[in-house]
C-alpha cells in the first residue's frame, strides 16, 4: 500500500510563473461516486494510470496506482467516466530544495490554481514561498474528485439571479425563464420517440431536475457533426445524411445534463449524465414538436447555438410531462 502525504494551497499571486521548469497536460475521470475510495482515469500527456485514492480529507492517504495503455484510458473516459473529465495543467516548481506540483485547472474549473506538495510526513517543515496563499488541505471541496462533480465555476453561481430551462415533452417545448419567473425565449424541440423515461437502455427521455454539467462545441460551425461529444470535421448535408442513413445525427453545439435526483435520474442505472443525454442540434429535416429523438432533447441548429449562448454551465432544467402555461 502506498500513503500519499500532501498539502495543498491556494496562490497569493502569479510570482510562481517565472519559476516553472515543466508543465504538461492532464484529464481525469471518475468511475465511482460516493464511497471508501475514489477511482480514477488519469492521462498524463502521453501516459496513463489508474488510481485508487482512500476518500478521506486530509494530508496523509492510503493510495494505489497503476500505469494502463493510453488507448484504454481514453475508451474509460469515453464511455465509463461519471463526469466530465477534469482537465488542467500541471507546473513543476522547485523551492527551497522542494517540489511543487501546481494545477492550473480549465473547463468547469477555471480560473481555480491550486500548488501542491508533497512531503514524506505529515508535519515535515518546508519553506513557504512567497507566492503561497491559503491552505485547504483540509477542505474537500478542493480534491480532483470533488471538482468533477462539482465545479468550481459552480460555486460562485446565485441560484437567485441565474436562468432556468423548462423543458416540456407533452408540448414538445424548451422555455427559458429568468430569475423573476419572466419568459426570455422558447423553442420548438424534438425529445424521445418513446416519452419519459429515466432507465439506462430505454431510449426515452429522463424527468425531473437537472442541471447543465457541460457546454461543448463553442464556436463550431453550424452543421458541424459530433461523435462522442467530438468534433468529427464533418458538416451536415443531405449527400451525408443519404452516405451514413443510420446516425443518430448531433449537430452545432452539446449541452450535456446531469442529473440532480439521486435515485430518480442520478447514480445507478437511471444516471442521466451516464446515459449521455443531451440538449444537441440535429439535421434540417428533422420535425420539431414531435418526439422522435432516442432520449436526447434535438433542437435546430440555430436554436441550439442562441440557447448555448445564453445560458452558463449549472443552469438548472426541468424535464417534465406536466402541461404548463
Amino acid at each position: 500500500m502506498g500513503m500519499e502525504i500532501e498539502r495543498k494551497f491556494l496562490l497569493a499571486d502569479d510570482g510562481w510563473r517565472q519559476a516553472v521548469k515543466a508543465s504538461e497536460s492532464f484529464a481525469q475521470g471518475y468511475l465511482n461516486g460516493a464511497g471508501k475510495a475514489s477511482v480514477r482515469i488519469r492521462i498524463e500527456g502521453q501516459r496513463a494510470n489508474i488510481n485508487i485514492k482512500a476518500a478521506q480529507v486530509g494530508s496523509a492517504r492510503a493510495e494505489y496506482e497503476y500505469e494502463i495503455p493510453l488507448a484504454d484510458a481514453r475508451e474509460m473516459l469515453d464511455t465509463l467516466s461519471l463526469t466530465v473529465p477534469v482537465e488542467k495543467t500541471r507546473h513543476w516548481v522547485e523551492h527551497a530544495g522542494h517540489t511543487w506540483e501546481i494545477d492550473e485547472f480549465s473547463g468547469e474549473n477555471t480560473p481555480l490554481i491550486v500548488a501542491e506538495i508533497e512531503l514524506d510526513e505529515p508535519d515535515e517543515a518546508f519553506e513557504r514561498p512567497s507566492w503561497l496563499g491559503e491552505e485547504v488541505t483540509d477542505d474537500a471541496r478542493y480534491y480532483n474528485h470533488a471538482l468533477a462533480f462539482h465545479p468550481y465555476n459552480h460555486w460562485a453561481q446565485s441560484a437567485s439571479s441565474a436562468p432556468r430551462i423548462d423543458i416540456d415533452l407533452h408540448q414538445q417545448r424548451l422555455i427559458v425563464w429568468d430569475s423573476h419567473g419572466k419568459e426570455i425565449v422558447r423553442y420548438p424541440v424534438s425529445t424521445a420517440a418513446k416519452g419519459g423515461g429515466e432507465f439506462e437502455g430505454s431510449f426515452q427521455t429522463p424527468r425531473g431536475r437537472h442541471h447543465v454539467r457541460a457546454k461543448i462545441g463553442t464556436d463550431a460551425a453550424p452543421g458541424t457533426v459530433f461523435v462522442g461529444r467530438r468534433p468529427t470535421g464533418e458538416r451536415w448535408s443531405e449527400e451525408l445524411d443519404e452516405t451514413y442513413p443510420d446516425r443518430d445525427w448531433i449537430l452545432s453545439r452539446i449541452l450535456w445534463l446531469s442529473g440532480d435526483e439521486v435515485g430518480v435520474n442520478r447514480l445507478g442505472a437511471v444516471d442521466t449524465m451516464r446515459r449521455y443525454i443531451y440538449i444537441h442540434g440535429a439535421p434540417d429535416n428533422v420535425p420539431m414538436g414531435k418526439p422522435a429523438s432516442h432520449g436526447c432533447i434535438r433542437m435546430r441548429n440555430a436554436d441550439v447555438i442562441d440557447l448555448f449562448d445564453r445560458i452558463p454551465i449549472g443552469t438548472v432544467v426541468s424535464i417534465h410531462e406536466r402541461k404548463l402555461s
